[in-house]
């Protein structure tokens, strides 16, 4: 029986401790009760060794609370720590694998609470609770994997690990203070007859929301994205095994990734919890399901046109999304948040309300197009003038309707203030404002690369992710940011990949 503060947890304190682990974020109530059955909890001192390296043992561990450390043992007493795993991560998962010798060791660095799995009692589970468990088990290889090809690539400078040991510094210096500017980022020149803009809207002022509500024609906004659109077309018509190619072609879409989480969230497939990301969606879902639902939403949205019909502004609300996508997966990566929302998902839908601005008033964003505009300047003020309403709320109008889960609804109404969002959705919305800003900072935004950007030190999202990400507490963030510009320099082309 697991303790906290000397009192014995009774299995629903149990049960509500796991909920808050992230290896759990998938799991009922029941199915955890079931989980709990079958697995031994151990209560562990400081300096224990649970996994000693070359030993051979088909155990697999989650850490419930507590830290431990990875280590490579050197001889003659020396050992290297490789990383340290905190509170909901997980080890020794290669061993479900088979039988293969540890390839390091871990031991305790605080007294820690460590739930124990072995393969066997797995095995005679619940056929469902198996499922469930080895599902979660592949995705966090997919998602060490990605990590670690990640790394592999990256120079060494790039990578700031966290567990390294960090010297103590001063807090940032004055924000008038700023890194050197990046590169100049080339993007293609306009080619738009400029008499046929159309003309420049009628100051509106302050709208009722509901009233603006009513009027979003939500079954309008469900556009494809032109060349993720061509290619699945050609990719569903294939024969092939391409269920990663499918993948990845979704995740390059807001509203095809927003439609596969709504299908696997829908009362058909009978969901106990909430589904919160694409992969998991599509195992739910199942391959051939999926591609059927895409072929119904191209279909639906072929005739669909966006941002009057304006090919320009629709490539650059699409090169946003999936910059903005990637810039906050990478700083996720580099600041090594953890947490069981999927970062770039949230990314790739934040600004779906700038569909839902485009359907109430469309001659707004074309405004953007025009030389000596000033409505690139303030743009938030500017779409309440015009409009009526800024983009967040639009957004969370469309993420209901889609039946999104609610961290990506407050990412998308708070993305511009992250001080505003509360609970688990601050890391989220701070990452993402963050990457948002690095994004038009490099000229991927709809105002255009010309258009006045703040910087990110200027940002409030910094001092939250201090707070709430401990390890990050003592960084200085001028530092970081003009580290990071450099790591964005280095892997801007694999950023920019597949947007042309």
């Amino acid at each position: 029986m697991m303790k906290t503060s000397g009192k014995e947890l009774d299995l629903d304190q149990q049960i509500k401790f796991l909920n808050k682990i992230s290896f759990f974020s998938t799991f009922d109530d029941h199915e955890i009760r079931q989980f709990l059955a079958v697995s031994k909890w151990l209560k562990v001192p400081t300096g224990t060794i649970i996994i000693k390296e070359g030993s051979v043992e088909r155990v697999f561990y989650i850490l419930v609370k507590g830290k431990v450390s990875v280590f490579k043992d050197l001889g003659d007493d020396q050992t290297l720590e490789l990383t340290t795993l905190k509170t909901g991560d997980c080890f020794g998962e290669m061993s479900l694998v088979g039988e293969t010798k540890r390839t390091a060791g871990v031991k305790t660095t605080k007294d820690s609470f460590i739930l124990r799995v072995e393969p066997n009692i797995i095995s005679t589970s619940n056929v469902f609770l198996q499922l469930k468990f080895y599902k979660r088990f592949c995705e966090i290889l997919v998602t060490r994997l990605v990590v670690a090809n990640k790394r592999i690539s990256a120079p060494p400078a790039a990578i700031l690990a966290p567990e390294a040991p960090r010297p103590k510094v001063e807090k940032s210096p004055p924000i008038a203070v700023t890194p050197p500017p990046p590169p100049p980022i080339e993007l293609p020149a306009l080619d738009i007859d400029l008499s046929s803009l159309p003309a420049q809207p009628v100051s509106v002022g302050r709208i009722s929301p509901t009233k603006l509500q009513r009027r979003l024609n939500l079954k309008q906004l469900l556009v494809i994205n032109k060349e993720p659109a061509e290619r699945l077309q050609r990719l569903l018509s294939s024969s092939a095994d391409n269920s990663r190619s499918l993948a990845e072609l979704i995740a390059l879409d807001p509203i095809l990734s927003c439609k596969v989480l709504q299908t696997a969230n829908s009362p058909f497939f009978r969901r106990s919890c909430q589904v919160i990301s694409v992969p998991h969606a599509m195992i739910i879902v199942g391959i051939q399901h999926v591609g059927k639902m895409i072929k119904e939403t191209l279909a639906a949205s072929a005739d669909i046109e966006v941002f009057s019909g304006i090919e320009e502004l629709r490539q650059r609300f699409w090169r946003h999304a999936v910059v903005v996508a990637r810039i906050a997966q990478q700083l996720k990566d580099i600041i090594r948040i953890n947490t069981a929302t999927d970062i770039y998902l949230a990314a790739l839908l934040h600004d779906l309300g700038k569909l839902g601005i485009d359907d109430l008033e469309p001659s707004f964003y074309p405004q953007f197009l025009k030389p000596e505009s000033d409505f690139r300047k303030d743009r938030l003020k500017k779409e309440a003038e015009y409009v009526g309403i800024d983009h967040s709320w639009p957004g969370v109008w469309i993420g209901e309707h889609l039946g999104l889960p609610s961290v990506y609804l407050d990412v998308m109404l708070h993305h511009h203030a992250p001080e505003k969002a509360s609970g688990d959705s601050v890391l989220p919305t701070a990452l993402v404002h963050l990457a948002d800003l690095f994004a038009c900072g490099r000229g991927f935004c709809m105002a255009g690369p010309d258009s006045e950007v703040t910087s990110p030190l200027e940002s409030p999202a910094w001092a939250l992710i201090q707070e709430h990400h401990r390890p990050f507490g003592e960084v200085n963030v001028y530092e970081f940011v003009t580290a990071f510009d450099e790591e964005l320099n280095n892997t801007w082309k694999d950023i920019t990949a597949d947007l042309d």
